[in-house]
């Protein structure tokens, strides 16, 4: 029985628990950016980047 305490203790502690989050959220971003890459450069969002693009050139030369 004495280990029965050693397990609650352990099991109720949160040290690190943020670290563990911040790393999840930045191996997800890097798996999106990773699959977003490989898509351009499979040339199946080569059109799409160049509209946005295109667009975005647009209105900052109607900004200006």
């Amino acid at each position: 029985m004495w280990l029965m305490p050693l397990i609650a203790r352990w099991r109720c502690n949160d040290r690190g628990q943020g670290t563990v989050e911040y790393f999840l959220v930045i191996l997800a971003a890097t798996a999106l950016a990773v699959i977003l890459f490989k898509w351009v450069q499979s040339s199946g969002g080569t059109g799409i980047i160049s509209t946005i693009l295109g667009r975005v050139v647009q209105w900052v030369s109607k900004q200006f």
